[in-house]
C-alpha cells in the first residue's frame, strides 16, 4: 500500500484510487462526491478519510459536464460601499455555503458597461443563477439574460416577466419616513437622494411615497436628487436655506450620516432642531453615538428568498415568475426626537 500511496504522490489522485484506498467500490466513490444519501455512514467516512489522504478534489469541470450544474452562483451589485449591500450579499453567502453553491461577487459601481461585461464573464463560466442587486441594465437587457440564466433581481421593483423579484415597497417606505418626521413636529419635511432614474429603482420609488404624502398635507414639497459626490454639499445648502425645524427624509442610511456630519457647522442639534430619517437600519446608523431612525428592509429575508427563488428555477421547479414586495418597518431613535 505504501508503494501504491508514493506512486500516487506523483500524479493526481482519481475516483479509482480513493476507492482502493477506502476498500470501496469507485460507484460508490462516485455516490459519496454527489451526496447521495443511499451510502451508508461507515462508508462514506471511509470515502472522505481515503480523499483527505491522498489530497482528492473534485473535478468540478466533470460534474459540470455530467450534470449540467457548476454550483456557481454570479452575484452583481452596482454600490459595495454601503453597508447595506455588503451585509445583503454576505448573507446571500451564506446561504450559498449552506447550499453548498460557490458564489463569485462582482461589485461593478454605477457603471452600466461594467455590470454587463460582468454578467457576460459569469455566463462564459456557466453561472447556475445570476442575482443582480440594484440593477442598471434596461429592462430588455435583463430580459436576454434571464432567457439564458435563472435571474432574480434584488431591490429593484419592476424586471422582465422571465426574472424574479424581491424588494421592499419603497413607495409605503417614503410615506412612512415622510408621516414620522410630520407626526414628529417638524415645521418641514424635504426629500435628499441619489439621481438614479433606473426604472423601479428604490431612489424613485422612496422619492415619490414622499412627494405623495406632502401632497396630501397641502404642502409643497421639496425634493434633491443629486449625485452621489455632490450629498454632503447639498445638505448644507438645505440646512443654511431651511434652518431648524426642518425633517429630512434621507435615501439611505449613509446620506443621513453625511447630514449629521454637518450639522455642527450651522450650531444645529440632531433630533431637536433637524430630524433626520434614513433607510437600510445598518448597524453604523444604529450606533448611540448617531441613533439614527431608519426604514428596515428585512434584510435579512430578503437574501433568504433571492436564494429560493433562484434554486427553484436553477432546479426547474417552476418557469412562473414571483414578485415578492416585503413591508418595512420604521425604527424610532434619537434622530427624530424633538426633545433631545
Amino acid at each position: 500500500m505504501d508503494q501504491y500511496l508514493g506512486g500516487l504522490m506523483a500524479s493526481r489522485p482519481t475516483q479509482a484510487d480513493v476507492a482502493v484506498i477506502a476498500g470501496v467500490s469507485r460507484q460508490t466513490v462516485s455516490l459519496v462526491v454527489r451526496d447521495d444519501p443511499r451510502v451508508s455512514d461507515q462508508k462514506r467516512d471511509a470515502v472522505h478519510a481515503a480523499m483527505q489522504e491522498l489530497g482528492y478534489h473534485t473535478n468540478l469541470a466533470a460534474r459540470a459536464l455530467a450534470s449540467n450544474r457548476t454550483r456557481f452562483i454570479g452575484i452583481v451589485l452596482s454600490v459595495m460601499d454601503n453597508p447595506f449591500h455588503s451585509h445583503l450579499v454576505e448573507l446571500i453567502r451564506q446561504h450559498c455555503e449552506t447550499a453548498n453553491l460557490i458564489p463569485f461577487i462582482a461589485p461593478v459601481g454605477e457603471n452600466t458597461a461594467e455590470e454587463s461585461i460582468a454578467i457576460t464573464r459569469f455566463s462564459e463560466l456557466n453561472v447556475d443563477g445570476l442575482i443582480l442587486i440594484s440593477p442598471l441594465l434596461e429592462e430588455d437587457q435583463i430580459q436576454g439574460i434571464a432567457s439564458r440564466t435563472p435571474t432574480v433581481l434584488v431591490t429593484r421593483n419592476v424586471g422582465p416577466e422571465n426574472a424574479d423579484l424581491v424588494h421592499t415597497d419603497d413607495v409605503a417606505g417614503g410615506r412612512m419616513a415622510t408621516e414620522h418626521l410630520l407626526d414628529a413636529g417638524y415645521e418641514r419635511v424635504i426629500f435628499l437622494g441619489y439621481d438614479r432614474p433606473v426604472p423601479g429603482d428604490s431612489s424613485v420609488l422612496r422619492w415619490r411615497g414622499y412627494e405623495q404624502v406632502m401632497g396630501e398635507v397641502a404642502q409643497a414639497p421639496h425634493s434633491y436628487l443629486r449625485p452621489k459626490e455632490a450629498v454632503t454639499a447639498t445638505a448644507r445648502s438645505i440646512l443654511e436655506q431651511f434652518g431648524a425645524g426642518t425633517g429630512i427624509v434621507c435615501h439611505n442610511d449613509m446620506i443621513a450620516i453625511e447630514v449629521i456630519g454637518v450639522l455642527g457647522e450651522f450650531g444645529l442639534a440632531l433630533g431637536k432642531d433637524i430630524g433626520i430619517v434614513g433607510f437600510d437600519n445598518t448597524r453604523i446608523g444604529a450606533l448611540p453615538a448617531i441613533s439614527l431612525t431608519s426604514i428596515d428592509q428585512q434584510t435579512e429575508e430578503i437574501a433568504r428568498k433571492a436564494m429560493n427563488f433562484l434554486t427553484e428555477r436553477v432546479e426547474g421547479q417552476r418557469s412562473d415568475r414571483k414578485n415578492l414586495s416585503l413591508p418595512s418597518t420604521l425604527i424610532p431613535r434619537g434622530s427624530t426626537q424633538r426633545t433631545r
